[in-house]
């Protein structure tokens, strides 16, 4: 079933080197398999609406199908399928290089996407990337408990983020998953890279942003880390570090 993509795309064009695509996490309708939070709404210079007008910077936005408010059973997602939603986002409903945002599993998805469609990426901000993050969790598991999630064809992860305390990933998510690990060699990707963890991030560790910092080829890498940040990083100042970092980045691509 095709996703039914949330955002519609701005009316405004904007410029090329100033639009931004926000590959979002868990929008509350369903769950992913790794615990995501949309990316704060996207904003132009110091608070102003992003709506591709005046010279500001156009925005989409989108749920991963079976996830949030698409359509679909996220039972019956793989990475590969939405490695395809993010890539039809790309082709269909962007205009010129983008400003990739991705949240946790988004933030594994973008760089999927910078490597695939190099052409249409002209940075990238990661908030929590939880890149491999699903398989290497599964992998460190005991071998009782691996065998026992095979056989039952799903793995109950432990979560706060939800009144059931977990989330059900079907054992075939898993292996299909492994097919599109990205950190176990270096990344051509060539453009800016900041990646944004909370220390305090109990889901996908900050160590995270910094191996993918390191199998990025691209020298213009930063990594910030926030003391008191979650993973899903919705605190006001949290959003605000995004909003700023987002904004400074569209600066130093238009001049």
């Amino acid at each position: 079933m095709r996703t039914r993509f949330l955002a519609e795309r701005p009316e405004g064009k904007g410029r090329a080197l100033a639009s931004v695509s926000a590959l979002e996490g868990d929008g509350g309708g369903g769950e992913s398999p790794v615990a995501g939070e949309p990316p704060p709404p996207l904003l132009g210079p110091r608070g102003r609406s992003s709506d591709g007008a005046g010279g500001l910077p156009s925005a989409a936005g989108f749920d991963y199908r079976g996830c949030g408010s698409s359509e679909g059973d996220v039972k019956e997602c793989t990475l590969g399928k939405w490695r395809k939603d993010v890539l039809s986002v790309l082709d269909e409903l962007t205009q010129g290089p983008q400003i990739l945002v991705g949240s946790s599993l988004g933030g594994w998805l973008m760089l999927h996407a910078a490597i695939a469609r190099p052409e249409k990426v002209a940075a990238l901000v990661g908030v929590a990337a939880a890149a491999d993050y699903l398989v290497s969790t599964y992998q460190q598991l005991p071998v009782e408990l691996k065998k026992e999630i095979e056989e039952k064809g799903e793995w109950k992860v432990p979560t706060k983020h939800n009144e059931e305390g977990v989330y059900s990933v079907p054992y075939g998510l898993i292996q299909e998953a492994e097919n599109h690990c990205v950190l176990t060699s270096p990344l051509p990707i060539k453009c800016p890279v900041r990646l944004i963890h909370g220390i305090k991030d109990e889901d996908v560790p900050w160590e995270t942003s910094m191996k993918i910092a390191e199998r990025v080829v691209s020298t213009d890498v930063d990594i910030i880390l926030r003391k008191a940040g979650h993973h899903r990083m919705k605190e006001k100042e949290d959003i605000k570090l995004i909003i700023y970092t987002v904004e400074d980045l569209i600066e130093e691509l238009s001049t």
